[in-house]
C-alpha cells in the first residue's frame, strides 16, 4: 500500500545531444545533414549551442530527443494529469481485463495517526466493495466504477524533450503545483534526465515552489446521493459543425484532385490517405461522461479534448451499472458502499490535511462533462474501434450517440461510418471477434 509512486526513464534515444545541436546548426552550417551529425560528434559547444538557441525561441530542436518512462504504482489521479498531453504515447494497464484488488493504492507520505487511519479507512472500504463485485460475477469493467483515485496505476509514456519540458513545467509550477505526488514524479525525471542529458532541464533544477497547502477548488459533494442510470450519463450534443460539410469535402476533394467531378464518400473513407476529411470539425459536449469513460476517450491523440479538474467534481454524483442495479441484493450493496463512501467525503470539510487530498477521493464511477473536438478522419477512426460490440459499453453507447447526430446532420457522409466491419467489410478481431458481423452490418445500415 505504501509504495512511493515511481518515475523510472527506462530509454532515450541514442546521441540525444548531438542530434539537438546538429539541429540547432543545420539552418546556417555549411554541409549535409549526415555531415553537420558527424561533426557534433565530441564538440564541447554542444551543449552551450543548445542552451543558446532555446533562449531565443526555437526549442523545435529538442523534439529530437525522446525519452520513454515507466511510470510505477502511481495514482490514477498522475495517469488522468500524464494522458491529457496531446504530443505523447501512453500504454496503460487495463481495468476491463486487469483484477486490482490487490495492487494497492497511493498514500500521502506525510499522513500520520488519525488523518492516516481515516483515509485507509475510505481507501479499504473500496477495495473490499470492488472484490465483493468481482466475486459476485460482476464484469471487471464495471466493478471497477467504484476504485478509488488514488489505486495505483502503471503505464508507460514516450515524449520528445520538448513536450516533457511542459509537463514538468506544469507538474511543478502549473495545474500540479501543491499536488505532492506530481512534485515528487518531476523530481526524479529531472534527475534522471539531467544524467543522459545535461542541462535540458536544468531551469527546474534548485528553483523554489510554493506548495498549496489548500486545494484550488473546494470540495464538492451533498448530502443526498445522486445515483445514474446507464441510460442516463454520457449525453451528447453537437456545439459547432462546419456550415455545409458536403461543400467543404468537395472543395478539398478537388484541390486534391483537379480532375474530380464527383463525391464518393464511401470511397474516401477507404482511402489511405483521406487528408480531405480532416477539413471538417466537429466539437461535442459530453455530459455526465464518468472518469472511467474519460480514460477511453483521451486515448485518441487527434483532438482537442477539454477536461475540468477532478478536484471540482461532484463527489456526490455517481452511476450504477446495469450489471449491478439488475441484481436485487447487490443494488443495495452497491448503494450502501457509495452512501457510505459519500458521508466519509461530506467529512473532509472539516479536516484541514485530508481535505487537501480529496481528488484521491474521487471514484472513477463520477461524472463530469467535458467537451471535445475531432476532425471527421479521426472520427472515421474512432467510430471504427468505439461502436464496435467488443468496445467498452459506455463509450459504445457514447459513440454510437455521436454517429447518430452526425448522420442526421449530414447523412450523405457521415452514413458511411461505423465499426471497422461495416465500413471495411472485415472484421479485425481475429478470435476474439463477437462473431455478429453480419448482424452489426445491418444494424449500422439502419442507424438513424
Amino acid at each position: 500500500m505504501n509504495e512511493l509512486s515511481q518515475a523510472k526513464l527506462i530509454s532515450c534515444n541514442m546521441s540525444n545531444v548531438e542530434i539537438c545541436s546538429s539541429a540547432a546548426r543545420i539552418s546556417t552550417t555549411h554541409g549535409n545533414s549526415i555531415e553537420i551529425f558527424h561533426k557534433a560528434k565530441d564538440n564541447k559547444k554542444n551543449l552551450d549551442l543548445i542552451q543558446k538557441v532555446l533562449k531565443s525561441g526555437h526549442s523545435t530542436i529538442i523534439e529530437h530527443a525522446v525519452f520513454t518512462f515507466a511510470l510505477c504504482n502511481v495514482s490514477a489521479y498522475v495517469e488522468q494529469f500524464f494522458i491529457e498531453y496531446r504530443l505523447a504515447s501512453f500504454t496503460v494497464k487495463s481495468r476491463r481485463y486487469v483484477d486490482f484488488s490487490n495492487l494497492g493504492y497511493y498514500v500521502p507520505p506525510e499522513l500520520t495517526d488519525a488523518d492516516s487511519s481515516q483515509y485507509h479507512q475510505y481507501m479499504q472500504l473500496l477495495f473490499s466493495a470492488y472484490q465483493t463485485l468481482l466475486e459476485n460475477d460482476i464484469p471487471k469493467e464495471d466493478a471497477r466504477f467504484l476504485l478509488p483515485y488514488s489505486f495505483h496505476s502503471n503505464f508507460y509514456c514516450t515524449i520528445n524533450a520538448r513536450e516533457l519540458k511542459n509537463i514538468i513545467s506544469s507538474m511543478k509550477y502549473g495545474r500540479g503545483q501543491g499536488i505532492p505526488e506530481l512534485q515528487s514524479l518531476a523530481g526524479q525525471m529531472i534527475c534522471q534526465v539531467n544524467a543522459v542529458f545535461p542541462g535540458l532541464l536544468s531551469d527546474y533544477e534548485n528553483t523554489p515552489t510554493d506548495t498549496c497547502l489548500h486545494p484550488a477548488y473546494p470540495i464538492q459533494v451533498s448530502d443526498t446521493l445522486q445515483v445514474l442510470n446507464s441510460n442516463e450519463i454520457g449525453n451528447i450534443k453537437i456545439l459547432n459543425a462546419p456550415s455545409d460539410s458536403l461543400q467543404l469535402l468537395k472543395t478539398a476533394c478537388q484541390m486534391n484532385d483537379p480532375s474530380s467531378q464527383s463525391l464518393e464518400s464511401d470511397e474516401l473513407l477507404k482511402s489511405k490517405r483521406p487528408r480531405e476529411l480532416e477539413q471538417l470539425s466537429y466539437t461535442f459536449l459530453i455530459s455526465d461522461l464518468t472518469l472511467s469513460g474519460i480514460t477511453h476517450i483521451v486515448r485518441h491523440r487527434m483532438q482537442s479534448i477539454m477536461i475540468p479538474p477532478i478536484q471540482s467534481l461532484n463527489h456526490s454524483r455517481h452511476i450504477i451499472p446495469d450489471t449491478v442495479r439488475q441484481s436485487g441484493k447487490l443494488s443495495d450493496y452497491y448503494l450502501h458502499i457509495l452512501e457510505a463512501a459519500n458521508q466519509m467525503v461530506s467529512e473532509l470539510a472539516d479536516n484541514k490535511i485530508l481535505n487537501q487530498y480529496h481528488y484521491y477521493y474521487a471514484l472513477s464511477g463520477n461524472t463530469m462533462d467535458i467537451i471535445t473536438s475531432m476532425n471527421a478522419r479521426e472520427l472515421n477512426h474512432f467510430f471504427q474501434l468505439r461502436t464496435c460490440r467488443r468496445a467498452q459499453w459506455e463509450i459504445r453507447k457514447i459513440s454510437i450517440d455521436m454517429l447518430r447526430q452526425l448522420r442526421s446532420l449530414c447523412p450523405e457522409l457521415f452514413q458511411y461510418f461505423g465499426p471497422s466491419c461495416y465500413v471495411n467489410g472485415v472484421c479485425p478481431e481475429g478470435n476474439l471477434t463477437c462473431s455478429q458481423m453480419e448482424y452489426t452490418i445491418e444494424e449500422f445500415k439502419h442507424l438513424s
